[in-house]
């Protein structure tokens, strides 16, 4: 067996199942569906491993950059208040979306737990499943340069984040080399065991 061939078998241990990826998008795209729909969002952009093909075996959530439009929340983005009140707006909205009892795209979502950046979002019982999968949504600005302006609750303050830089940047080197995106997931897989 050559290095390609050691490569290419163990490439098939470490990726995720076919099925798995196809299920992880479609809870992906309900959620980039439903939010979308809302007045005052912008778009909804994947931004986790699985948008830059570096995700692994098993997937157990998703990320989503939820943009907004500023002139909706004009405080958002000012020091105080404005981080905890812009995840609890995307948690609302992803109750009203896509709530378990109550949505009108859907009723998928559990439970929907603001945190420091996102609102973590669980599809599944997290009492009767610790890898509960998953959609972390992140309410955002999109500053002229292409930058987004986050909220970070426990500071109450705003950060810049550029998630697109790493989408791109993996994409440039897999597109140089074909192999660079399992090698990402090949050494997830070695620190994870």
């Amino acid at each position: 067996m050559n290095v390609t061939e050691a490569f290419g078998e163990y490439q098939n241990t470490v990726n995720a199942d076919p099925a798995a990826v196809k299920e992880a998008r479609r809870r992906r795209d309900l959620f980039k569906d439903a939010l979308t729909d809302c007045d005052d969002v912008k778009k909804v952009k994947p931004s986790s491993p699985l948008a830059r093909g570096t995700h692994k075996d098993p997937i157990h959530d998703v990320d989503l950059i939820v943009e907004f439009d500023a002139a909706d929340h004009p405080d958002w983005g000012d020091d105080g208040d404005s981080a905890a009140d812009a995840l609890e707006h995307t948690s609302t909205l992803v109750n009203q979306t896509l709530g378990a009892t109550n949505g009108t795209h859907g009723h998928e979502v559990r439970l929907a737990s603001p945190r420091n950046h996102a609102v973590k979002c669980f599809l599944d019982d997290p009492e009767d499943d610790e890898d509960a999968f998953t959609v972390d949504a992140m309410p955002a600005l999109r500053q002229p340069d292409g930058t987004y302006l986050v909220p970070e609750k426990v500071n109450s303050t705003w950060i810049l984040t550029n998630p697109q830089y790493l989408i791109d940047e993996v994409a440039d080197r897999h597109a140089t080399w074909n192999k660079f995106a399992g090698l990402v997931r090949m050494l997830k897989a070695w620190a994870a065991n």
